[in-house]
Parts: C-alpha cells; sequence; structure tokens
C-alpha cells in the first residue's frame, strides 16, 4: 500500500511523504497504472514548487519515496506553495477514492 501523509500547521501544509508501493490482490488489476498516478502528481508538485515558483524546496526521492519540507522556507513562500500543494491532496483523494485499498491519504495538524 502507498502511504502518504501530509502535514499542516496553522492551516498551511507544510511537508508530505509518499512511501510504498500498491500491491495488488487481483491480478488483473495494473498497480503500476496506480503508482504511475501517484508518481507524476506528486513530482509535478515539486517541479511546479521549484521550476515556476522559482522555490528551492528541500526533498528526498527513491524507489517507492517522495518526502518534501517547507521548513525554513519563509510564510510568503510556503503561502506561495499552498495551490500546488492543496491540488495534490485533491489529485491523491481522488486516486484513493477508486482504488482505496492501495493509498491511504492521511492529513496531520501540528
Amino acid at each position: 500500500m502507498v502511504k502518504v501523509k501530509f502535514v499542516r500547521s496553522s492551516g498551511k501544509i507544510i511537508s508530505f511523504k509518499i512511501k510504498g508501493h500498491a500491491q495488488p490482490k487481483e491480478k488483473q488489476l495494473d498497480v503500476d497504472l496506480i503508482c504511475n498516478s501517484i508518481s507524476v502528481i506528486s513530482q509535478t508538485t515539486v517541479i511546479g514548487i521549484e521550476e515556476v515558483l522559482k522555490i528551492k524546496v528541500k526533498y528526498v526521492i527513491d524507489d517507492g519515496f517522495l518526502n518534501l519540507n517547507l521548513k525554513g522556507q519563509t510564510l510568503e513562500d510556503i503561502e506561495r506553495c499552498q495551490v500546488l500543494l492543496e491540488t495534490m491532496i485533491l489529485g491523491l483523494k481522488s486516486i484513493e477514492i477508486t482504488y482505496g485499498k492501495y493509498i491511504n491519504v492521511e492529513i496531520e495538524e501540528v
């Protein structure tokens, strides 16, 4: 299962972590499609923050893992990232609605 955890502080998303892979129970389900969709949504968000907004962020990416943290960013830059991050949540939640056995999206307020 792919586990996604977003962390909010004062209502603003300040980090997210994605780890794991979809594990099929049905042989006919193409879980690569689920994993690829999650990767595209999350990596596009990182690209948008860095290339469109021109905000250098701390992130780690590896097979089945992506962690982004806005710690150390200005409040203005954190605010600028919110549209992309909120859109990312909507995209991943939409995958979760259809494929909830393979992805779990959690949002924690700290």
